[in-house]
């Protein structure tokens, strides 16, 4: 018997359990009245926490926030079991079958030499799975992202359909060097600035960033984190 594997599951079912005492009779007012709407909320602002913490380097804090994210899912899951619309299980094999298609290198005879191939062969896969669906390809991709991770994915699933990528970065890094000098000057000159024109200098930072393995909103993180540790520093 493998004892650490069933401590594991154990916890998993201890989150459950409690979860079927808040949502039971006579349980707990506030997460009796929650629904999925109110609930997905907090879910996003649970992750938004996890991935601060990740960013930190506490692994301590990173364990309680994903714990929290782990509870948000299940409870979320719970509410859809109670409303009999899916089961955890669904979930399960939902997830199960989706990452057992996207990695055919591991789990079916596809060779790939790098993790380059693996993100193309997942994008491709990705594609295949959604091909009749109505939308754009961008439209899978939710709106209530950061704006910086939001344009980074819009700029990777173009390029991956269009079947560019580092030859385009010269001229990425020219239409920066002069769109960024163009609203310099314009600024210096007063001109009254129009919201979409600072929108395209950072979209146009974010495709330069990308083009360099980069996300611009893990660079960003990085600057304004050294930014707040400057700042707590003695004169």
């Amino acid at each position: 018997m493998d004892t650490a594997r069933d401590a594991r599951w154990d916890g998993v079912r201890k989150i459950w359990e409690i979860i079927d005492r808040l949502r039971g009779e006579p349980g707990c007012p506030w997460d009796r009245k929650q629904t999925p709407s109110s609930v997905q909320t907090y879910l996003v602002e649970e992750a938004h926490e996890a991935a601060a913490a990740i960013r930190a380097g506490d692994a301590r804090e990173v364990a309680g926030e994903l714990g929290d994210v782990l509870f948000m899912v299940l409870f979320l899951i719970h509410l859809y079991e109670e409303g009999s619309t899916f089961r955890l299980e669904d979930v399960c094999e939902l997830i199960n079958g989706k990452m057992i298609r996207r990695h055919p290198h591991v789990f079916g005879d596809v060779s790939v030499e790098s993790a380059r191939e693996v993100r193309d062969n997942w994008e491709k896969i990705k594609a295949e799975e959604k091909k009749g669906e109505a939308g754009g390809v961008t439209d899978s991709i939710p709106a209530s992202l950061p704006a910086l991770l939001r344009a980074y994915r819009i700029q990777s699933r173009l390029a991956q359909r269009s079947g560019e990528e580092g030859s385009v970065i010269e001229g990425t890094a020219h239409r920066f060097l002069q769109d960024s000098g163009t609203l310099a000057r314009d600024l210096l000159q007063g001109v009254s600035m129009a919201p979409e024109r600072f929108g395209e200098i950072l979209f146009q930072v974010v495709s330069l960033a990308r083009l360099q393995g980069l996300r611009s909103e893990d660079c960003l993180h990085e600057f304004l984190n050294g930014l707040s540790r400057r700042d707590r520093e003695p004169d």
